[in-house]
């Protein structure tokens, strides 16, 4: 199980950004995956102002949100004050970026790994919770279909 931070859905939409395929690719597989994955509702906030700025276009910002809100297995977390206060202690330990830390602090409540493109996660929240690139993710899902056909 996975929760999948903004910079993955954002690196997916951008061609031109180096990683874009690897995200599309892995977003992609996810969609078609069994299990759930955890999202914080900040991301939807997060799609929708990117794209917007991006491109200039709030309504093209809110439709791409709403896309990203009803792919299918996805478990919405609110950020309430419990995962607020575990995000602040969480973020603070570790020095993330407030909005890193709240993928962080819903991929350690709920025992996932977090997908990121994002520097600064992969380096510093191992060892205390799992963090790899989309590419790191798709190896590791390859080997997990080697494995069933087997």
């Amino acid at each position: 199980m996975f929760t999948i931070d903004a910079s993955v859905h954002i690196n997916a939409l951008n061609s031109a950004e180096e990683g874009s395929l690897e995200s599309q690719v892995f977003l992609e597989q996810t969609s078609r995956r069994p299990w759930p994955t955890f999202s914080p509702t900040l991301l939807l906030v997060e799609v929708a102002t990117a794209v917007a700025r991006a491109f200039d276009n709030a309504e093209r910002g809110a439709m791409l949100a709403q896309a990203v809100r009803n792919l299918p297995a996805q478990i919405w977390v609110p950020l309430d004050e419990s995962l607020a206060d575990e995000a602040a202690r969480l973020g603070a330990e570790r020095r993330l970026r407030g909005a890193d830390a709240v993928y962080a602090a819903v991929a350690r409540r709920y025992g996932t790994t977090l997908v990121t493109r994002d520097r600064q996660q992969l380096e510093r929240l191992p060892p205390t919770l799992p963090a790899m690139t989309p590419t790191e993710a798709l190896v590791w899902l390859a080997g997990l279909e080697r494995t069933d056909r087997n």
